[in-house]
């Protein structure tokens, strides 16, 4: 009778080695992910043309297209400013709205605010930096309007080429150059 025992041992660690199935306690379900809010539609791109004037001392520049038009005018006092235009289209009146370039090599925005034509308007000084947006603009790219309720077509803007560099002669008057 004593083999039964030495197997006991055996017999008890064999039992051990088993693995017993517990239930696990249920997760609790999760939430499904939320789902990733699109971003806004890109605005339809529209292409702009410029035209200059120089009234004593003021120099003025446009980008038109029936649909958005960039206005900018410096003088007499050393500021530069920035109004932004699109009859039919959604500028609101009274509200913020963010005016951006972005040009080969550069890009640069303006806190803007609309009046009650639906107008947005920039004004900041006629310093390096300013000057340095207006040859960015005179160099060629794509004027973006946004915010709250704005829905205004990208303005592409060509490079002002030789009328444009003359025209930045009248700023650079203004600037004390």
């Amino acid at each position: 009778m004593t083999r039964p025992l030495h197997l006991l041992p055996l017999l008890l660690a064999v039992a051990g080695c088993q693995s017993t199935t517990t239930p696990t306690p249920a997760q609790p379900a999760r939430p499904a992910p939320r789902a990733a809010v699109p971003a806004p539609p890109k605005p339809p791109e529209v292409s702009g043309g410029w035209s200059f004037s120089i009234d004593g001392d003021r120099c003025n520049a446009r980008v038109a297209h029936r649909e958005a038009t960039l206005a900018i005018t410096a003088g007499p006092e050393p500021r530069l400013a920035f109004s932004l235009s699109a009859p039919g289209t959604g500028l609101p009146a009274g509200s913020p709205v963010r005016i951006a370039f972005k040009g080969e090599g550069s890009g640069w925005q303006l806190a803007a605010r609309t009046d009650p034509r639906r107008l947005a308007y920039a004004a900041i000084p006629l310093d390096g930096t300013g000057e340095g947006r207006v040859r960015d603009l005179l160099g060629g790219g794509t004027v973006t309007a946004s915010g709250r309720g704005v829905s205004v077509p990208a303005l592409v803007v060509p490079d002002a080429g030789v009328s444009g560099r003359d025209w930045y002669a009248c700023l650079a008057r203004l600037a004390g150059e």
